[in-house]
């Protein structure tokens, strides 16, 4: 049980953590607010993403067997 309370709290703690220092590590300036995306925010969003997806059809196949 602690392992598991453990491995909850560290993947809710990146989720929060991750996308909180990538934002802000954006900057400022008016130029760049019109600017692309940056590299690493497009990665962890596609990073996110990939996962929410995979965690969802591991849901969907345990509950319908």
């Amino acid at each position: 049980m602690k392992k598991k309370v453990s491995i909850i709290t560290a993947i809710t703690f990146l989720l929060f953590f991750l996308p909180t220092q990538i934002l802000a590590a954006g900057g400022g300036g008016a130029e760049e607010a019109a600017s692309e995306p940056s590299g690493m925010l497009v990665l962890a969003l596609t990073v996110m993403s990939l996962l929410t997806l995979i965690v969802m059809m591991v849901f969907s196949f345990r509950d319908n067997g």
